[in-house]
């Protein structure tokens, strides 16, 4: 453990890993050493309870919330379903410090007293394939690899049941420019989806140097893309930074997610609106501080922050009962 946090996800005092699969490293050159994960979808159960009272919070990959925790009596089993999407790269897909992690499938088990009785899991074939929801978007929404910052999108799979999985390809710096322009983000999800699918597509934190009208431009393109392969569209406006609380007016792109969204048709989440009201709630810019990466990050949540958000991205797709609500964990 450091500082309270569970290696994987989590907070202990117990941490439990199981790592299924695969060697580490396959060295490519004498210069360069690529992980060789056993990489893509997987089918997974997990059955929680056992002869003692127990309390377990599950994660996957680095840090990716799979479930809250989940109570059980002595004597009581649950059992839940998962898709864990493994890249050979953990993490964001640019970024060194997304090239770490184990081979394989990678779960994590934590809490005062863990109670895992049993796990299955299987690679997921054409026959078996999810529904999946690919993420684009910045350092807001992507996989965190530290235990300090933590990506709403890295803590969405948690409110959904199987068949849904989440591949999360947002990646820090990323402007709604850059993203489009790379093989490895925009360029690996349309190599990846296919009809039926959806895309949660959220730009805005660096796109400081374009005007809301270029950003709605430039969002539209990405839906352009996925409606082409009949996939699902959602367009998310940026959480907004916390500078003060009450927040103040932002210049995150909000009204160009809203703009983009309404030329095209597909769902907008108003994040930026859901989660300055939440702020505000709290009444007071330290209480918010408790949220975000090293207590003084106004733009980078933690990982308490980010589950938070992604909940509000959640309850949002419930209220206006889109088409992912039916995956909803219940």
């Amino acid at each position: 453990m450091t500082s309270g946090f569970c290696p994987g996800g989590g907070t202990g005092p117990a941490c439990i890993q199981c790592l299924f699969g695969g060697d580490v490293y396959t060295v490519a050159n004498t210069a360069t050493a690529e992980a060789t994960k056993a990489a893509g979808d997987y089918a997974v159960t997990i059955t929680l309870g056992g002869a003692e009272a127990g309390d377990t919070y599950v994660s996957a990959e680095t840090n990716r919330g799979l479930l809250r925790s989940v109570t059980t009596t002595a004597g009581q089993s649950l059992t839940y379903a998962f898709v864990v999407d493994v890249r050979a790269k953990e993490g964001q897909p640019s970024q060194a410090t997304g090239s770490g992690g184990y081979a394989g499938l990678d779960l994590f088990f934590s809490g005062t007293s863990p109670q895992v009785s049993a796990i299955g899991y299987a690679l997921v074939t054409a026959a078996t394939k999810p529904v999946m929801v690919y993420v684009a978007g910045d350092s807001t929404t992507c996989d965190q690899t530290g235990l300090e910052f933590g990506g709403w999108a890295q803590m969405i799979p948690q409110f959904f049941d199987a068949p849904i999985g989440v591949a999360n390809y947002a990646d820090s710096g990323e402007s709604s420019s850059s993203f489009y322009g790379n093989s490895s983000m925009w360029g690996a999800i349309k190599s990846k989806w296919t009809e039926g699918d959806w895309v949660f597509i959220q730009f805005g934190h660096n796109d400081k140097s374009a005007s809301d009208a270029q950003v709605s431009t430039n969002l539209q393109k990405y839906v352009a893309d996925a409606k082409a392969a009949k996939v699902n569209a959602i367009l998310v406006a940026p959480p907004p930074r916390v500078g003060s609380v009450p927040i103040g007016s932002q210049s995150v792109h909000e009204a160009s997610a809203q703009d983009a969204a309404s030329k095209t048709g597909v769902p907008f989440i108003d994040l930026t609106a859901l989660a300055t009201a939440w702020y505000n709630t709290l009444g007071s810019k330290p209480a918010a501080m408790k949220f975000h990466a090293m207590g003084t990050d106004g733009t980078h949540t933690n990982i308490a922050g980010a589950d938070k958000l992604a909940e509000l991205v959640a309850k949002d797709i419930k209220t206006q009962n889109l088409g992912l609500a039916k995956y909803l964990r219940q």
